[in-house]
């Protein structure tokens, strides 16, 4: 082989290895960018699910508060008697 023909076969080999390295960075840029949809989609379902947890929470301190205010009626009630 002369000089030029293994030049030549470096080059190739590096732009193969350069093309296998570009396309495992593409497949690993794709299952990072799936895996940050799916925290963003779970993110926002936790998001979701506080809301939901904040209205319960402020359903039953009303709830609590009316117990409070019956309890206060009765309570009073019992002292007039």
């Amino acid at each position: 082989m002369s000089k030029k023909e293994k030049k030549q076969n470096e080059k190739n080999d590096n732009e193969n290895e350069l093309e296998e390295a570009m396309a495992q960075l593409t497949l690993n840029n794709q299952q990072l960018q799936g895996t940050a949809q799916q925290l963003a989609n779970q993110l926002n379902q936790y998001i979701a699910l506080c809301g939901h947890y904040e209205q319960t929470i402020n359903v039953m301190s009303g709830r609590i508060q009316e117990m409070k205010q019956q309890i206060s009626n009765l309570a009073q009630q019992q002292n007039s008697d």
